[in-house]
């Protein structure tokens, strides 16, 4: 019998889902704690790329005078993003579940700050890399974003460019009557 077929059921998911969810959500705000935590002199100090600012909206600072609405969709899809991962795209394969654990990553990161900014600890979404496009002859300065903004859109990339390659596995006749 081969090796996979006795192995538990989670382990082909939870090798790439947990790693991606644990590496966004842990570098996000580790990495957001200490750059807002430096002194005036020590943030004069750090690269141009770097700036931080406060985001209480969502992309683009879409929604940023309705921050409590923006508390409660955050509140509301994260737990719809894991029913969705769970049941749909979990059993799909390794690339799947590591795209949707940096997607979960970044929203919980990103949750986490909007949580906190509805209790006062935080101004808002604690965002810090900025993006001149100038310096490659755009004359556009991207939004400045954080480490869950990069994993949700590079979770998002990679299903979508996967949904072009990849085929649905055909449901079993067993699998069929085990969903009635």
């Amino acid at each position: 019998m081969n090796e996979a077929a006795i192995e538990p059921p989670f382990a082909s998911w939870a090798r790439w889902f947990v790693p991606a969810l644990v590496v966004i959500l842990l570098v996000d705000q580790i990495s957001k704690m200490w750059l807002f935590s430096l002194s005036e002199q020590q943030i004069a100090t750090l690269p141009k790329w770097i700036d931080l600012s406060w985001n209480k909206g969502v992309a683009w600072g879409m929604g940023s005078s309705m921050p409590v609405l923006v508390v409660a969709i955050t509140v509301i899809l994260i737990p719809i993003l894991c029913w969705v991962w769970w049941t749909q795209f979990r059993p799909l394969g390794a690339w799947e579940n590591l795209a949707f654990g940096a997607v979960l990553g970044g929203a919980l990161g990103n949750g986490i700050d909007r949580v906190l900014t509805q209790f006062g600890q935080e101004k808002g979404v604690r965002d810090f890399i900025m993006i001149d496009l100038n310096m490659v002859g755009i004359n556009y300065i991207w939004p400045t974003f954080n480490v869950a903004d990069a994993g949700i859109c590079c979770g998002v990339i990679l299903l979508v460019v996967l949904s072009f390659f990849k085929r649905p596995v055909p449901i079993t006749t067993s699998e069929t009557k085990a969903l009635v």
